[in-house]
């Protein structure tokens, strides 16, 4: 089979790979699109210790059952599609065995693992092997550009689940990219309408500013953290976001917090962080880091795209798999207003 595998630093190959081998309980999948997601994007670029040459990347996956379970499902009942059955994978792939597991917790789970990390091959690829019990059917009239945005928006999901108290007030989101305008439609749907978001790419904020913010900051012409104040009379927000992990997005994620404020860290771009830690103290600021979702989850993810609540393929792209080159250099050097490219066998 043809797959496009990370074969060094900012390069990525076509290929032949041996077709996969569905284990008792995997299915083999024929893919029909795969979503390069911002973690690919670490990879690719060098920063995901998890991701090394050479790799299949990829797991933001939708296509068709070309292979069924050897297994019965463990509950004797029978799997919930069909030979040919067009689905959405769930590549998080937990133990379920251990104390998270056990406590509905799997994002956390003590072993997980996910397609395209470590050394489990993913859907960049013509085919790839995945957990049955990780497979969802689709409706076959739901557009590959909407389908393959149900795993990031489950991340969004799972992170507003984190909320300890929603009051509607005031919310900021550093980072206009995928991740940062899935949150400013969830929290749109959520009732939140005082939304400030920021980012560096003016036509992602333009995107930002049709999808219903109410403030969009350039963080190259002002600075965001007074911005973000000044539109909101000076206070600051209850509820700070963080959509992409960087030193200066996470600083600045304290400085526009209000006295109380929650704030959620989903980015991962930078390992290590400074922080100013007196006004955390002082000002009773919650970090809550947010990581991955559960499969219930997932499942509401599925729902809100299935049914059109959210939806951004006006803003995604679909390219053949051969043109996975153009596509990451695309993303990492001039994305524009694109929030998605998907990558077609």
């Amino acid at each position: 089979m043809k797959a496009l595998v990370f074969s060094d630093i900012r390069r990525v190959t076509m290929g032949a790979q041996p077709e996969p081998s569905p284990g008792p309980n995997e299915i083999l999948l024929r893919v029909s699109a795969t979503g390069i997601c911002g973690s690919d994007m670490a990879g690719f670029l060098g920063h995901s210790p998890r991701r090394r040459p050479p790799l299949v990347l990829g797991h933001e996956a939708v296509g068709r059952v070309a292979a069924m379970p050897q297994n019965a499902p463990s509950d004797g009942g029978a799997w919930p599609f069909q030979l040919e059955q067009r689905v959405v994978v769930n590549p998080l792939m937990p133990c379920g065995r251990c104390a998270a597991c056990a406590t509905g917790k799997s994002n956390i789970c003590a072993e997980w693992r996910l397609l395209g990390m470590d050394r489990v091959p993913g859907a960049f690829a013509e085919y790839v092997a995945v957990p049955a019990r990780n497979v969802f059917p689709l409706p076959d009239d739901l557009p590959d550009e909407r389908a393959v945005m149900i795993e990031p928006l489950a991340n969004g999901v799972h992170l507003f689940s984190l909320i300890q108290k929603h009051n509607f007030g005031t919310l900021a989101i550093f980072g206009a990219g995928t991740q940062g305008c899935l949150m400013l439609c969830l929290a749109r749907l959520l009732g939140y309408r005082d939304i400030a978001i920021v980012d560096i790419n003016p036509r992602r904020l333009e995107v930002a500013q049709r999808l219903g913010a109410k403030i969009t900051i350039d963080a190259r012409q002002a600075d965001p953290v007074t911005a973000v104040r000044e539109g909101f009379d000076g206070a600051g927000v209850g509820i700070v976001i963080d959509a992409h992990g960087a030193q200066a997005t996470r600083a600045a994620c304290v400085g526009a917090a209000k006295k109380g404020a929650e704030i959620l860290l989903l980015g991962l771009h930078e390992v290590q962080t400074a922080l100013d830690f007196t006004a955390v103290v002082r000002n009773e600021l919650r970090l809550q880091g947010s990581f991955a979702y559960t499969p219930a989850d997932f499942a509401q993810a599925k729902k809100l795209i299935e049914s059109g609540d959210v939806d951004l393929s006006s803003w995604t792209e679909a390219r053949p798999l051969e043109e996975g080159q153009a596509a990451f250099d695309t993303l990492a050097t001039d994305p524009g207003a694109t929030m998605k490219i998907l990558l077609k066998p």
